[in-house]
């Protein structure tokens, strides 16, 4: 089960409180574990100022996570979907972004679409599932916002170990984070791993040291 925030609480009751915002924030990845019969592997939620560099800039901020990776490997990105459930208004995605370039995974995690906040045109290209929501809202000029609940750590289970091809327990970061529009509506509620980048890893290291 994943661990609650890390705070001074004691009791059952405080204990159950934090489970249940735990699996609040990873609502649409706890779904498809939960599908598969699959136990969540161990979340360890952190502050913002704790997650490392360089996943700290990846991460902590308010912008959409596909012009950032996009920006960040020099790449376009694309879609691949591994399992989804549409219903009228919502859609549920477990998903993979990888780098057009280089076709490495990028980004693996789940998200919920709300449809009905979306224009046709956008809902359409959404269920379609062949470009990044992200990407989606940038060419109709969507106007939203990320909107961070939580930042964590996690080992690498056997089913990040085949999306973000890494070595099993190897600690990712992530977040979950929500999509807003300008009325403060949710568009979308996301959960977002990253693989380690070893060369960013490294030259940090290096200017570290250095420094």
């Amino acid at each position: 089960m994943p661990a609650t925030p890390d705070r001074a609480a004691s009791g059952t009751h405080q204990a159950s409180a934090d489970l249940a915002q735990a699996l609040h924030w990873l609502m649409p990845l706890h779904f498809f574990y939960e599908q598969s019969g699959e136990p969540l592997p161990d979340f360890r939620f952190m502050g913002g100022k704790e997650v490392p560099y360089p996943y700290r800039s990846l991460l902590v901020h308010e912008n959409d996570m596909t012009p950032t990776l996009a920006a960040f490997h020099h790449s376009k990105l694309y879609l691949e979907v591994h399992e989804k459930v549409l219903t009228d208004d919502y859609l549920l995605r477990l998903v993979t972004l990888h780098a057009a370039a280089s076709d490495l995974p990028v980004e693996f995690g789940a998200i919920g679409i709300h449809l009905g906040s979306l224009p046709g045109e956008v809902r359409d290209a959404v269920i379609e599932g062949r470009i990044p929501l992200g990407a989606i809202l940038g060419k109709f000029e969507v106007v939203h916002h990320g909107s961070p609940a939580a930042f964590f750590s996690v080992p690498a289970d056997d089913l990040m170990v085949r999306t973000l091809r890494q070595a099993e327990g190897v600690s990712l970061f992530g977040r979950c984070n929500q999509l807003v529009d300008d009325d403060g509506l949710v568009i979308a509620d996301i959960v977002e791993i990253l693989p380690r980048s070893d060369e960013s890893e490294r030259w940090i290291g290096g200017v570290n040291k250095d420094s």
